[in-house]
């Protein structure tokens, strides 16, 4: 795609343009350079909240206004994206309700997404593209570790039967054979998790001498990898993370553990998160983080 008007990055954007702002909290965009007319553009934004949607509406109306003819969408992380299905009586489906009639409103030639939470995304929005997180993964496993050697080393963690898909499909792209599954036990009245199972997990033993004396084994340095597409407060992963360690801690095996998710929400801090983990990777999808923890990629760069 040639031109793209940057919401993101206002100051790398192809076509030029003011975003005003009035006291009632209304936004309004306006292209002020002297636009040659291009056939083809596209919108990259994020998608958090119904401000941004706000936006993205206001420069496809100004792009239509000039006529540009063909208009896509980029918006990595979509809004709502958990909420696929009408969950009390009296609720909304928030997918197939609000946020994707208002997006096929619109007519984009096309809507791309980069790894998103759910399948029911892609039945109901028209026009709809998915990257995967595979670049993402890269990046992060050559960061981690990216020698054949130590690749051995590597377990990759699926959070829950939900994610398996996903991860499945890095193990499969990456030729890693060692895949555990876990598993997070809610409370139905409150939504906490009481426990977590991870299965599959070697067993700590100690090995005896021939001297008749025992002791653990020399450390392995496994590295356990946990790959997901969204972390919000981060209780699941840190719940996870704890029964890994517990049961092969960093004392006696060496353990590491890493977290990979496309999109980065935070919303309970870092403070716990850095109690648990080596390094969380994600992308720039949500926002931009300044946690030594962190490492993004920028997904908002062409």
């Amino acid at each position: 795609m040639g031109t793209i008007l940057n919401l993101v990055y206002p100051e790398k954007s192809d076509i030029k343009f003011t975003v005003s702002k009035f006291p009632d909290g209304q936004q309004s965009l306006t292209i002020t350079d002297n636009f040659a007319k291009h056939k083809e553009v596209k919108i990259s934004s994020r998608l958090n909240s119904f401000s941004d949607l706000e936006l993205i509406l206001c420069a496809t109306s100004a792009l239509k206004n000039i006529e540009v003819e063909n208009i896509h969408l980029y918006v990595p992380y979509f809004l709502g994206a958990r909420s696929d299905r009408k969950f009390t009586d009296g609720g909304v489906n928030y997918l197939k309700d609000v946020i994707c009639p208002i997006i096929n409103s619109q007519n984009y030639k096309s809507v791309t997404v980069m790894d998103p939470h759910s399948d029911v995304l892609e039945a109901c929005l028209n026009n709809y593209k998915k990257i995967d997180n595979i670049s993402l993964v890269k990046q992060a496993l050559t960061k981690i570790d990216n020698t054949n050697e130590a690749r051995e080393k590597v377990h990759l963690v699926s959070p829950d039967a939900g994610a398996l898909k996903k991860v499945f499909h890095v193990a499969e792209h990456f030729e890693i054979d060692k895949l555990i599954i876990a598993s997070k036990h809610r409370d139905i009245k409150t939504g906490r998790i009481t426990h977590t199972e991870v299965p599959g997990l070697p067993k700590l033993e100690m090995v005896n001498t021939k001297y008749g004396d025992s002791h653990f084994p020399p450390p392995t340095g496994e590295k356990y990898v946990i790959v997901d597409d969204i972390c919000d407060g981060g209780r699941t992963f840190i719940e996870l993370a704890k029964v890994i360690l517990k049961e092969r801690p960093k004392s006696y095996c060496g353990t590491e553990v890493y977290l990979i998710v496309t999109h980065g929400i935070f919303s309970a801090g870092f403070e716990t998160l850095n109690q648990y983990f080596d390094k969380i990777y994600t992308t720039n999808s949500v926002k931009e983080i300044e946690n030594e923890l962190v490492e993004q990629i920028n997904v908002f760069n062409n």
